[in-house]
């Protein structure tokens, strides 16, 4: 995919994003080892933490896609939750920042 995908998060939160950044890359390892192994119920919590700290922070898209995540894994949706890992790889390469 091409393009950019912004996101307006409030000043205030600008010293914690390159963490949260951080952390969301670990998460990303963690749920391509919860698919490997087929451990949805470890995908779904992976899911459920992505959407809340993404929401947290006012990352939208970031959240949709832990919601997308989570839903998918409840359901033991394998095809569905591998292809949201490469769509939240890809959002994490193409994301910046606007603080407002």
């Amino acid at each position: 995919m091409a393009g950019r995908i912004v996101e307006k998060i409030h000043k205030d939160l600008e010293g914690l994003i390159p963490g949260f950044m951080v952390i969301t890359e670990r998460e990303i390892e963690e749920l391509g080892e919860a698919l490997r192994v087929g451990d949805m119920k470890t995908a779904a919590r992976i899911g459920h933490n992505l959407k809340g700290s993404a929401l947290n922070y006012g990352f939208l898209h970031l959240g949709n896609i832990g919601r997308r995540i989570e839903s998918n894994a409840a359901l033991k949706n394998v095809v569905k939750v591998h292809a949201e890992l490469e769509i939240l790889k890809d959002y994490v390469e193409r994301v910046e920042v606007e603080f407002v």
